[in-house]
C-alpha cells in the first residue's frame, strides 16, 4: 500500500507540472460514415497529445502560442493543423480513408509507433477489416477464430466454444460486447462464434497488464465492439455463403442540414441453413441443425456534449435428432449507456446491462421425455469517470455493480411424459468493483500505469446451504489417495437478501514502460485479479449444457499473480514491429474435478470440486510485417500451465487440460492488384494433455478401466493449412459484390480432437467377441472447401 501511494504522490507531482496550461479537446470522426473513431494518435510537434477513447474522444493540455497538430490512423490520410492556443479549445477532426496505396493491406488498427511508446504490453487488437481478410473455415471470418492465431492464445480442438490464453481455463476470459458480459461465446458446437464480422468495429484482448477497470476473470479479457453506424447515408452489405448467408443495414438518425445525422443505427443478422440440405438424405431428413443471431445499435447526440448509445445482441442455437435428442442455447444482452464531456478534461460514461444466458436439453426418447433448463442472468451497472488531468498524466475511476441469479436447473416432463418435475434452487449474488486507474509520465522516457481495484463479492440467500458433519463437503483419505464425500448434517435457510459468504480482496494493477529511443522500449506489468464464479465443467472445452456457479462457503475464489516482462521494437520506419514477452502466473484456489466426479443432475456439486494451486509461464514471440502488398505476422508461444491439488496425480503438478509446450501460427495476407487478394495461416501446436487407461480388470462381472496419471499422455501434433482468394469487382465497374473463395485444411490433416478406446468386436468382416481393445480417433473434419459472394447495396 506504501508503494501505491508513493505512485500517486508521483502522479500528482506530474500533473503539477501540466499547470498553466490550455486544454485541447475534441472527437475524431471517419469523413465517409461519420462513425467515431477509437485509437487514433492526436498529437503535436513538442510530443504531446493522446489517443482517442472508444467514444472518439481526446483531450491534452499545451503551452500558450502556436503549434502543429497531427492526427493519424492507420488506413487514414494524416492531419496536419496548425493551431493558435490561448484558451480552452475544442477542435474536431474528419480522417478521409487513404486511397494512396490501393493494393497494400494494412493489418494494424493504431499508429505502429505506439505499440512501442504506449505502457500496454500483453495486448493485441485486430480492426474487424482485417478478421474479414483471414481465411476462414466454411468462409464465415470469425473473432474467436482469428485471436487463435495470436501469441499466447489456444484452444483445445478446431470445433472448440472457448479459447485458452496462457495456460488459462476458457471460463478464466472475459468475453464483452459492448460491455455486456458473453457466457457461451459458440454457434453449432464451437465451429463459428457469436461475433457477426459484419456488426464488429474492432476487438481488444488482454492478456496481461489488465487495466483496474476490468475484473472478475483471472485469464484474459476479450473486449469486442459494435459498428455504430452510418450517420451520413443509408447503406447494406450483405453476403451468401454455403451454410449461412448474413446481411446489415446502416444509416443516419434526423440528418442537419449538412447532411449530417444526429445520430445513426445498425442491425445486422445471420441465419445458418445447415439443416436445409438433411433432405439429402433420408436417415436426417427431419433432423435440426441451426442457429441464427441479431445486432442492433444506436446512437444519438442529445448536444454537443451528451450523447446516448444503445446496443443489443441475441443470439440462438437448435440442434435434434428426433426421437433421441435435443437441445437450445443462447444468449440475450442490452446495454444502454450516456456519455457526458463535462468539461474539457472530465468525460464521463454510465452504462446500463442486462444479459442472460440460457439453455435447455431435451430427453426425447419415448416414455421418458424431459427438458432440463437452466440460465444465468445478470444486471450490470457501470459509471466510470475518467479526468485528462495533463498532457501527460489522465486518471480513470468508477464503480462495477454486477447482480448474479445462477438457475442450476429445472426437469419438466415433454410430450406427457411421467417423468416427475424437479427445480434446483436458485443462488444469488452481488459483486462490486471500486477503482482508480492512473497513466502518467515519470520522465520522457518512463510512463507509469498503476491501479487498484476493491472486489468485494457476497453470496446472497434465499437458499439452503447443506451442513456437513466434518464442516466440509470432501474429506480426503491418505490411504487411498481418494476423496470421500461426508453426509449432510443438516440444512441452513438463509432468507432472500441475506448475506450467506462474503468476500473483500484488494486487486493491484502495475505497468510500466521505460523507452530506450524512438523505436525500442523495455515494458514490464503486474495484475492480481479475483473470479468469484466459476464454470462446473469436467470437459477439456466448455459445452452449452455447463453450468456457472458461485463461490461460497464451499468454492473460494479464484486468484491469480501475473508478472511479464517484455521488449517491443520498430524496424525498417515501422514496416517491421516486433516483440517478446515472459510471463509467469501464479493461482490461488484453481478448481478441477475429483476423480470420477459426476456433474449430471447434480445440486451438490461442491461434492464433486477439488480446489489447489496451478502455475503458468511462458514466452512468447510475434513478428508482424505492417506495410506492402504482402502483410500479415508469424507468432510463437513456448509454454507451460500446470495444476498441484491433493488427491491428483500423488499430490505433484500436473498439465493442466489445455497445457501445450509449442505453438506456431504463420499469417500471410497478399493483394496482387485492385481486384485479387489472397490469404494463408499455417498453425502447428503439440497435443494438449489427455488421460489414457493402462489396463483393465473385472470385478463381480464388470470390466473396469484402470488409467495413468491425470493428463499423464498426449494427443498427436497438429497441423492445418487454411488458404483463401477474394475476387473484387473491377474498378471502373459499377457492381458491389465480390466472391470469396476459401480452403480449410488443404492438405486433408487429420488432426485429433480426442482418442478413445474401443472392444475390437469384429475381425475380417466377422462379429466376435475378442477381448482386446484399439486406440480410435476422432476427427472433425477432412478438406473443406467454400465459396462466398458479398455485395453492398
Amino acid at each position: 500500500m506504501k508503494k501505491f501511494n508513493l505512485l500517486i504522490l508521483l502522479l500528482f507531482t506530474s500533473i503539477s507540472f501540466g499547470q498553466n496550461k490550455f486544454t485541447i479537446s475534441g472527437y475524431v470522426e471517419d469523413s465517409k460514415t461519420g462513425e467515431k473513431l477509437f485509437g487514433v494518435n492526436v498529437y503535436t510537434n513538442s510530443k504531446s497529445g493522446n489517443v482517442t477513447n472508444e467514444y472518439g474522444y481526446f483531450s491534452f493540455s499545451l503551452e500558450e502560442g502556436k503549434h502543429t497538430i497531427y492526427v493519424s490512423y492507420i488506413g487514414f490520410k494524416t492531419i496536419e493543423k496548425e493551431i493558435n492556443v490561448s484558451s480552452n479549445s475544442k477542435v474536431d477532426f474528419k480522417l478521409e480513408e487513404d486511397s494512396f496505396n490501393l493494393n497494400e493491406v494494412v493489418i494494424s488498427t493504431t499508429k505502429i509507433e505506439n505499440k512501442v511508446k504506449s505502457t500496454e504490453m500483453s495486448v493485441n487488437t485486430l480492426k474487424a477489416s482485417t478478421i474479414k481478410k483471414l481465411p476462414a473455415i466454411l468462409g464465415e471470418p470469425d473473432v474467436i477464430k482469428s485471436i487463435q492465431l495470436l501469441p499466447g492464445v489456444s484452444s483445445v480442438n478446431e470445433a472448440s466454444s472457448g479459447f485458452n490464453v496462457r495456460g488459462g481455463n476458457a471460463d478464466q476470459n472475459l468475453i464483452l460486447l459492448d460491455d455486456a458480459t458473453i457466457y457461451n461465446a459458440s454457434h453449432l458446437f464451437g465451429f463459428f462464434s457469436v461475433f457477426n464480422s459484419d456488426a464488429i468495429k474492432d476487438v481488444k484482448l488482454y492478456k496481461g497488464g489488465i487495466p483496474s477497470t476490468y475484473g472478475g476473470r483471472l485469464s484474459s479479457v476479450l473486449d469486442v465492439r459494435q459498428k455504430e453506424g452510418n450517420k451520413k447515408e443509408f447503406n447494406g452489405e450483405a453476403g451468401i455463403g454455403l451454410i449461412l448467408s448474413r446481411v446489415l443495414v446502416e444509416g443516419p438518425i434526423k440528418k442537419d442540414s449538412l447532411g449530417q445525422g444526429k445520430g445513426s443505427y445498425m442491425f445486422a443478422g445471420r441465419r445458418s441453413y445447415v439443416d436445409a440440405f438433411t433432405f439429402l438424405d433420408d436417415e436426417f431428413k427431419d433432423n435440426v441443425l441451426f442457429f441464427y443471431d441479431l445486432n442492433l445499435k444506436a446512437n444519438y447526440d442529445l448536444n454537443e456534449k451528451n450523447k446516448i448509445f444503445l446496443s443489443g445482441y441475441f443470439g440462438r442455437d437448435r440442434f435434434e435428432l428426433p426421437k433421441f435428442i435435443g437441445t437450445s442455447w443462447g444468449n440475450a444482452i442490452g446495454t444502454i449507456r450516456w456519455t457526458n464531456a463535462i468539461s474539457e478534461k472530465l468525460f464521463f460514461q454510465t452504462s446500463a446491462i442486462f444479459s442472460n444466458y440460457d439453455y435447455e436439453l431435451d430427453n426425447l426418447r419415448s416414455g421418458s421425455e424431459f427438458r432440463w433448463k437452466s440460465n444465468i442472468t445478470n444486471f450490470n451497472f457501470k459509471p466510470k469517470l475518467t479526468w485528462y488531468a495533463s498532457s501527460n498524466a489522465t486518471v480513470r475511476t468508477g464503480v462495477d455493480i454486477t447482480h448474479y441469479k445462477f438457475n442450476p436447473g429445472k426437469i419438466s416432463a415433454i410430450n406427457g411424459s411421467s417423468i416427475t418435475a424437479e427445480k434446483f434452487q436458485n443462488n444469488f449474488a452481488l459483486e462490486n468493483g471500486m477503482y482508480i486507474d492512473a497513466e502518467f509520465d515519470l520522465s520522457e522516457k518512463i510512463n507509469i500505469q498503476a491501479g487498484l481495484r476493491f472486489s468485494n463479492f457476497m453470496r446472497l440467500g434465499n437458499e439452503s446451504i447443506r451442513i456437513y458433519e466434518t464442516g466440509k463437503p470432501l474429506s480426503f483419505d491418505p490411504v487411498y489417495g481418494v476423496y470421500e464425500e461426508n453426509e449432510v448434517e443438516s440444512e441452513k435457510k438463509y432468507g432472500s437478501g441475506e448475506v450467506i459468504k462474503q468476500f473483500n480482496n484488494l486487486e493491484p494493477r502495475f505497468s510500466m514502460r521505460y523507452l530506450l529511443n524512438d523505436r525500442n522500449s523495455l515494458k514490464t506489468s503486474y495484475n492480481r485479479i479475483y473470479q468469484y464464479i466459476h464454470l462446473v465443467t469436467n470437459t477439456t472445452s466448455p459445452t452449452p449444457l455447463d453450468v456457472w456457479t458461485p463461490s461460497g462457503p464451499y468454492i473460494k475464489p479464484q486468484f491469480a499473480d501475473q508478472i511479464a516482462l517484455g521488449y517491443f521494437s520498430n524496424v525498417k520506419e515501422s514496416s517491421y514491429d516486433f516483440s517478446v514477452e515472459a510471463y509467469y502466473k501464479k493461482l490461488t484456489n484453481v478448481t478441477d474435478f475429483k476423480d470420477g466426479a459426476d456433474l449430471l443432475f447434480r445440486e451438490d456439486v461442491e461434492t464433486q470440486v477439488v480446489q489447489g494451486v496451478g502455475r503458468a509461464y511462458g514466452l512468447e514471440f510475434l513478428l508482424n510485417k505492417n506495410t506492402g502488398k504482402l502483410t500479415g505476422w508469424l507468432s510463437y508461444t513456448l509454454s507451460r500451465s500446470e495444476n498441484k491439488i491433493n488427491g491428483i496425480n500423488n499430490n505433484e503438478y500436473y498439465a493442466n487440460n489445455v497445457d501445450q509446450l509449442h505453438r506456431l501460427n504463420l499469417v500471410g495476407l497478399y493483394k496482387t492488384n485492385s481486384r485479387w487478394e489472397f490469404g494463408g495461416v499455417f498453425t502447428f501446436s503439440t497435443g494438449r494433455p489427455v488421460t489414457y487407461p493402462t489396463g483393465r480388470y473385472e470385478q463381480n462381472g464388470l470390466v473396469v478401466a484402470d488409467y495413468s496419471e491425470r493428463n499423464g499422455n498426449r494427443l498427436p501434433v497438429y497441423h492445418r493449412l487454411d488458404i483463401s482468394a477474394t475476387l473484387n469487382p473491377k474498378k471502373d465497374s459499377n457492381k458491389t459484390g465480390k466472391w470469396i473463395f476459401s480452403i480449410a485444411n488443404l492438405y486433408n490433416r487429420q488432426n485429433a480432437a480426442s482418442i478413445f478406446f474401443r472392444e475390437i468386436s469384429e475381425v475380417n468382416d466377422v462379429e466376435i467377441a475378442t477381448g482386446n481393445t484399439e486406440a480410435t480417433k476422432l476427427s472433425f473434419f477432412g478438406i473443406v472447401p467454400s465459396v462466398t459472394y458479398e455485395f453492398k447495396f
